[in-house]
């Protein structure tokens, strides 16, 4: 993997693919693992955009099928190259566009932070193909070097769709114009999951410290406690009495063990 390469193309492009970041085993595992979750995604139609697939979102709340792919130090070398080492995971979710679903609005994933355009990447998302992605499934759409532009998003902007093979990894800007293709085949799903980072100081698109239940977090490794914001930032950011967060989360967690022996 030239990780240089990849660096300059997300800087000049607003994205980059990595074809072969998983094996094919690795892939198989994570089909297996997440088959439950892929099955309960569903569609929603509405009057402005017809039939949509709808993610699934906290997945770090649900599964421990993606967690060695999140510590990954392939990708986590990737991301840091692009946002420097102060990063944190923003959110997790599993997606499967089926047939039918109509393509996504056009957006910019960093629209949450009021910051004018052109700036520094806040934000580094990835999708990673548990099918390939091609025109007719959904692959993701883009408008290259558009994470340079201060216009306002427009959705009738010229696209290319990134196709990639099984276990192929798609990062982008968070300032990219984007969307989900839409799936126009007539049997096929795409399978993917989405591991999105942003800079350590800013709020994160999910909220983790809700969303993953504390018992869940003192089982996982502490790498990836730091990476979903368990951990001091930019010099004291989140700490509790100058202490990482981590610490009084486990110290809680055994005050209530020790009530309800009491009682």
């Amino acid at each position: 993997m030239n990780v240089q390469r990849v660096v300059d193309e997300v800087r000049e492009e607003g994205f980059a693919v990595v074809p072969d970041f998983l094996d094919e085993m690795t892939v198989e595992r994570l089909r297996r693992d997440l088959a439950p979750i892929f099955d309960d995604i569903g569609s929603r139609s509405s009057e402005d955009f017809g039939q949509q697939t709808i993610h699934t979102h906290n997945l770090l709340a649900k599964t421990r099928a993606v967690d060695e792919v999140l510590v990954d130090d392939k990708l986590l070398t990737l991301i840091e190259a692009i946002l420097g080492p102060d990063f944190q995971i923003s959110g997790v979710a599993a997606m499967r566009p089926a047939p039918g679903d109509r393509r996504q609005h056009m957006h910019r994933d960093d629209g949450h932070y009021p910051i004018p355009y052109p700036h520094p990447p806040l934000i580094v998302n990835t999708l990673i193909a548990l099918d390939p992605f091609t025109v007719e499934n959904g692959a993701t759409e883009v408008v290259p070097r558009s994470h340079l532009l201060t216009d306002k998003v427009d959705q009738d902007k010229p696209t290319v769709s990134v196709e990639m093979p099984l276990g192929g990894l798609l990062l982008w800007d968070g300032a990219l114009w984007h969307r989900g293709g839409g799936n126009s085949t007539e049997d096929s799903y795409r399978r993917s999951i989405n591991l999105n980072f942003n800079l350590a100081w800013l709020k994160q698109r999910e909220n983790q410290f809700i969303g993953v239940p504390p018992e869940v977090v003192v089982a996982m490794p502490e790498k990836l406690q730091a990476l979903i914001g368990y951990k001091l930032t930019n010099f004291g950011l989140g700490t509790v009495d100058y202490r990482n967060p981590i610490e009084t989360v486990k110290k809680r967690l055994l005050e209530s063990e020790e009530i309800r022996s009491a009682v």
